[in-house]
């Protein structure tokens, strides 16, 4: 298979964003929906940094789980937003 642009791109960010739990961070982002960590998980036991993770519905969440790569990249910008609310929140 090759890899596209997308894939590369979420492959470096999947491998340096770290294994960070915070159960306030996912209390956080379960006001404005569901938690989907965005790059995912190495198991079912180790996702990714929960930092990283954005509120979606379930529609969305199907979505996400049908093509990871092209989903998170798409989203980033919601994970900055979300990220820059948690700031002002926490200042």
């Amino acid at each position: 298979m090759i890899k596209t642009e997308t894939d590369i791109i979420y492959n470096k960010l999947k491998n340096n964003v770290g294994f960070d739990r915070s159960k306030k961070h996912l209390t956080f982002i379960r006001q404005f929906g569901t938690p989907h960590h965005l790059f995912g998980s190495y198991s079912q036991s180790l996702k990714t940094s929960d930092y990283c993770t954005i509120p979606v519905t379930p529609e969305q969440h199907e979505i996400a789980e049908k093509n990871k790569s092209e989903f998170a990249i798409d989203n980033l910008y919601l994970l900055i937003y979300y990220l820059i609310l948690r700031i002002k929140e926490l200042e």
